[in-house]
């Protein structure tokens, strides 16, 4: 005759054995959550700076200050992330320059995941933000002289 214990008998133990098999793997998880959301906060910071970067060149009064008012605001805009490695490379494309016209900037930050490694993640990935803005029509341009900023 059978004992009422004797079935659990066999499965003692197994709990514990699947906690040991989970765990790395949820562990190994929530890494990678950590991963991909601070890839999105990368990406997201980067297209912010470069939105703000060619709207502050859009109200430049030449090229030559659009493209240090697009350096200025991006480094601005990147200021306090640990994560961008060299800082934030600023490109502002003023061949557009004119009134009616437009200007881009584009801005490319490597993102440093060396601590997410070892779970597969690569090391660096490089991030870029691109951004146009029109020029007003009906502001005056190319008043100030050439390096001077407004």
């Amino acid at each position: 005759m059978r004992e009422r214990g004797a079935p659990r008998m066999r499965e003692r133990g197994s709990m514990s054995l699947e906690m040991v098999l989970v765990t790395p793997i949820f562990i190994a998880f929530l890494l990678f959550l950590a991963g991909a959301g601070r890839m999105v906060d990368a990406k997201s910071q980067v297209d912010g700076a470069a939105r703000d970067a060619a709207r502050a060149a859009s109200i430049a009064r030449s090229a030559a200050s659009a493209q240090s008012l697009a350096a200025d605001t991006a480094a601005a805009g990147m200021r306090g992330t640990v994560w961008c490695s060299g800082g934030p490379s600023v490109q502002t494309d003023v061949s557009g320059w004119a009134p009616g016209g437009r200007v881009g900037v584009t801005v490319t930050c490597d993102v440093d995941l060396g601590d997410l490694a070892f779970i597969g993640l690569p090391g660096s990935k490089r991030l870029r933000g691109h951004a146009i803005a029109p020029i007003d029509t009906f502001t005056d341009r190319g008043t100030d002289t050439p390096g001077e900023a407004p």
